[in-house]
């Protein structure tokens, strides 16, 4: 049996006969066996419980990043790890984790230096972004 249909079958039959750990559980974790977008929906929707899941790599293409959404500085790889480059030098850094946006229900992602309180190399070239403040790149 793959192990996605193993875990489908662990999350029916806690709801069935151990629903108290669904409620009292915080998070999930497994390898990318268990990484589908049904597991992790109703993991999140269904019991609030949040999927620490390693994911496979499904890009077809082979790169090693990819522009996030229009914002020129700003990519990602297919794990979700987001980066934010210097316009001016070029470098490339991970971007800081900011805490988390409930309204959204997101993770906030912030560059480094502007996460930490850095003045950096470039900081007056960077594009400004509709819909993302200062702080958000």
């Amino acid at each position: 049996m793959p192990d996605i249909n193993a875990g489908h079958a662990m999350v029916d039959e806690l709801e069935q006969e151990r629903p108290w750990l669904l409620e009292e559980a915080e998070m999930l974790a497994g390898d990318r066996g268990y990484d589908d977008t049904n597991m992790l929906e109703r993991l999140w929707d269904d019991h609030a419980i949040k999927p620490v899941i390693g994911i496979r790599d499904m890009w077809k293409a082979g790169e090693d990043t990819r522009q996030l959404m229009d914002i020129e500085n700003v990519t990602h790889d297919y794990k979700g790890t987001v980066y934010c480059h210097c316009p001016v030098s070029g470098k490339e850094r991970e971007m800081a984790n900011g805490g988390f946006e409930n309204d959204r229900e997101t993770l906030k992602k912030r560059c480094p230096a502007k996460q930490y309180g850095i003045t950096r190399e470039g900081q007056a070239e960077l594009p400004r972004v509709s819909g993302l403040s200062d702080s958000d790149r």
